[in-house]
């Protein structure tokens, strides 16, 4: 029987287990080790020295010794194809440390190196931005702080580069926050400027001119500083900020097209034509030259920019002291032997990558300062335009930087604000003469005096604007809405304090603006707090604040129903019905013993019984807002039944007859205080219609009302009595206060001029007279009593001379000689 194993075979088995387990074990061991060395890296990196210097030596020393180890206590007793793989995974493992030592060590150098620099080189950086000192001297400061530093000389050379290019870029940077526009020029290559070319236009242009071309070079170098730059920056000045050849003010561009990207010879032209225009002559030097581009025009040697912002010293103290280097240089241009260079050659050590990402970055900025103050010129006419609008602006305007769409835009405004505007001056120039008027009818004059209050009070304190607005409504006899908005939010108010101030106000405007005062936007339910406030203070001695208390208590919800118990009340009913012709007759007796007799109530029956209807109305709406107090709601109800009732003298009834819509209630009165310009501008209208009569009236119909709720100026009909009878006018007639004040100042003025004139006379006359005593006596031989008695007889027969001037006696008039004596 044959054996089923063979212990050969199980032995070489075996064996190949035990490496097999030994080769896992290895592996095992292996990666372990890897990553405790990735450990120990991080933590040896953690606690590296502030310079990492010596850092990767010392930690790959550290694990070629520990790697040895590890080979030596776990290779042994492997096949030599697993050593061989064991040793490439331990060799690839340092090296990956080794990479990651390397760049941390190479690292940490860098920034410690640059630590030791970075505080001399980051104020040698701000010094260059800010132009402190010479760039030159700041950029060798910069390399001698590099080199003072102990560092290997690869890495200074390394940063001296470096440095050439932070300085140029600090060195830009400045330049960008001084002159945008040349930096990014600069930037993007900058600009080439022909000698040969720019000789031969100054050549040109000074021949046109009859003028030295080395003058005219002289005064365009001196100009853009040496540089012949045909963008060169200047001072801002009243005229913007001057740029170019010759520092063109911003009008002055405009005016003959100069701008940035034009051609240099071009601009020389252009230079031709400002000094041609500016009076430049043949054969005028340089002090002249200079003079028309600095001053203006050619003879201004005493003037001086330096206040503008030009440099120190007159015309001719620059042209003297400061041209001569110019002069050289303007002779080395056009003799061929000086070429201009604008762009600055420092730009180019700035690495192009950085240069492309400067110039991205600066035009963002510029373009968004540019659109910022557009932003800011725009608000600022747009607010000189809304303030007051005059037309000088729109020079101002043309004269900016703005574009042309906003230029129109702007002049477009200004146009519709000075239509919009027409008046407003000439009125506030008006009231501070104490001659302003208006027509609280016309709603283009009301709109006038809305403009010109709103002007008058802008900015002005409370204390202030209080005092305008008294002035104002004193003399236009008009209400803003402002003031109107005031006076319906106080007479709802439920603050008692607030109540007591708006009637306070309202009292006075209703006696200084009554026309406007009954015609604004919810004057009714102001006059009507009003009337109350009245009859509480002035009737029944109440004060300001208790008369304002009442008024807000009468206005409380829970207080209604008490008011509608009081209608249905027996005492308010009786009260009510009493009301007849007589009781509204006598509402206008303001007699204290009520002696005078009651006007009489028409013109016609139906008139007089819509007139009582109508004080009953009132009289029961007094009572409910008077809380059921008969005697506070009498006087309140005589108030409101006057505020659309009057007496008048134009009816044909006689002159005292209560109408509603009196004229002398609805128009403001003269300045003399009565209402006879109503009469003589009635008789003037009637005169030009042909119409003769002994007497001409007025009567109000249904027009009359609608044109006072309208706010218009009320229409009225006319009746005249002619051989005894009444008759109608086929058209209404209304007054017109504007030229009521217009007459009234006129002859005032006159009256000024007359007593002026007279003042004169009187001066005169007194200067006559002390003359003619003065010669009578030195005149007079006599004792003192025959002196005075012919001073007394020359002052006599002046006054005598001036009653009845020529000869006494006509016959001998124009007789030749003369006789006579005492």
């Amino acid at each position: 029987m044959q054996s089923a194993f063979n212990l050969n075979d199980l032995r070489t088995q075996e064996q190949a287990d035990i490496l097999n387990d030994k080769s896992n074990a290895v592996s095992t061991n292996l990666n372990k080790f890897i990553q405790e060395e990735e450990e120990r890296f991080l933590k040896a990196r953690d606690e590296a020295s502030e310079s990492g210097i010596g850092f990767t030596r010392q930690f790959m020393e550290s694990y070629k010794e520990r790697a040895n180890a590890f080979a030596k206590s776990n290779f042994e007793g492997i096949s030599k194809d697993a050593l061989t793989g064991y040793n490439n995974n331990l060799l690839s493992a340092g090296n990956s440390i080794f990479d990651k030592a390397n760049a941390f060590e190479r690292e940490t150098k860098a920034n410690y190196y640059d630590r030791s620099t970075k505080s001399s080189l980051d104020g040698i950086r701000t010094q260059i931005q800010s132009n402190s000192a010479s760039f030159d001297d700041l950029k060798k400061r910069g390399l001698e702080a590099i080199d003072a530093t102990n560092m290997p000389e690869a890495w200074k050379a390394e940063r001296r580069a470096q440095w050439d290019a932070d300085a140029a870029e600090s060195k830009w940077k400045w330049k960008y926050a001084q002159d945008p526009q040349t930096a990014l020029r600069d930037i993007k290559g900058g600009v080439k400027v022909d000698a040969k070319s720019l000789a031969g236009a100054i050549t040109q242009t000074a021949t046109q001119l009859g003028i030295s071309p080395n003058d005219l070079a002289t005064v365009m170098s001196y100009e853009t500083g040496g540089t012949f730059d045909p963008w060169k920056k200047g001072p801002t000045t009243k005229y913007g900020e001057h740029r170019g050849l010759i520092q063109w003010g911003e009008p002055q561009r405009q005016k003959y097209g100069v701008t940035a990207d034009m051609p240099i010879e071009q601009q020389v032209a252009a230079a031709g034509r400002y000094l041609l225009d500016a009076g430049v002559k043949p054969g005028m030097g340089l002090l002249d030259i200079y003079s028309a581009i600095n001053a203006g025009a050619p003879g201004l040697y005493d003037r001086s920019d330096y206040k503008a912002g030009g440099a120190p010293g007159t015309v001719a103290d620059k042209v003297k002291y400061q041209m001569e280097q110019h002069k050289a240089k303007a002779a080395a241009l056009l003799g061929g032997t000086y070429t201009p260079t604008v762009s600055d050659p420092d730009v180019e050590k700035i690495p192009y990558e950085r240069r492309e990402q400067l110039l991205r970055q600066g035009e963002q900025e510029y373009a968004q300062e540019q659109t910022l103050q557009r932003t800011q010129v725009k608000d600022a006419f747009s607010l000189q335009i809304a303030q007051n609008p005059q037309p000088q602006i729109e020079a101002q305007i043309m004269g900016s930087n703005l574009d042309n769409g906003d230029k129109a835009s702007l002049i477009n405004s200004l146009n519709a604000a000075m239509k919009e505007n027409q008046g407003v001056p000439e009125l506030i120039q008006a009231i501070g003469a104490g001659k302003g008027s208006i027509n609280a009818f016309d709603p283009d004059q009301t709109k006038v005096a809305e403009k010109a209050y709103d002007k008058m009070v802008a900015g002005s304190s409370s204390e202030d604007r209080q005092a305008i607005t008294s002035g104002f409504i004193a003399q236009t006899g008009y209400i803003p809405k402002a003031v109107q908005a005031d006076l319906r939010r106080g007479a709802v108010s439920t603050d008692a304090a607030v109540m007591a101030q708006t009637m306070q106000a309202a009292d006075v405007l209703q006696k200084n603006a009554a026309t406007s005062f009954t015609s604004f936007e919810g004057s009714a339910g102001v006059q009507k707090k009003l009337d109350l406030y009245r009859s509480y203070t002035r009737d029944m001695g109440y004060s300001a604040e208790e008369a304002a208390k009442r008024l807000v208590e009468a206005d409380n919800p829970e207080k209604a129903a008490k008011r509608e118990a009081l209608l249905k009340s027996r005492t308010v009913a009786d009260a009510v019905k009493a009301v007849d012709s007589s009781t509204v007759a006598a509402s206008f007796d303001d007699s204290t013993a009520g002696w005078r007799p009651n006007p009489s109530l028409g013109p016609t029956p139906a008139a007089e019984a819509a007139m009582v209807a109508d004080y009953r109305s009132l009289y029961q709406e007094a009572i409910i807002d008077a809380n059921g107090d008969l005697t506070v709601a009498k006087k309140t109800a005589d108030e409101r039944f006057k505020r659309t009732y009057g007496v008048t003298s134009f009816t044909p009834m006689g002159s005292k007859v209560v109408v509603k819509y009196p004229p002398e209630k609805v128009y403001p009165p003269a300045p003399d205080g009565t209402h006879t310009y109503i009469q003589n501008q009635l008789n003037e209208v009637m005169k030009e219609e042909g119409i003769t009569a002994d007497q001409f009236y007025l009567q109000p119909d249904d027009i009359t009302g609608q044109d006072v709720r309208a706010g218009k100026p009320p229409r009225y009909a006319v009746f005249y009595k002619k051989d005894g009878k009444i008759e109608r006018f086929n058209l209404p007639f209304y007054a017109d206060p504007v030229e009521m004040q217009k007459r009234f100042q006129e002859q005032k003025e006159g009256m000024v001029r007359n007593a002026e004139r007279r003042m004169l006379e009187n001066r005169e006359r007194t200067v006559r007279e002390g003359k003619a005593v003065d010669d009578a006596l030195i005149n007079t031989v006599g004792p003192a009593w025959m002196k005075a008695r012919a001073a007394e007889t020359a002052q006599e027969k002046l006054r005598m001379n001036e009653i009845m001037p020529g000869p006494i006696n006509p016959s001998t008039a124009d007789a030749g000689g003369g006789g006579g004596g005492f």
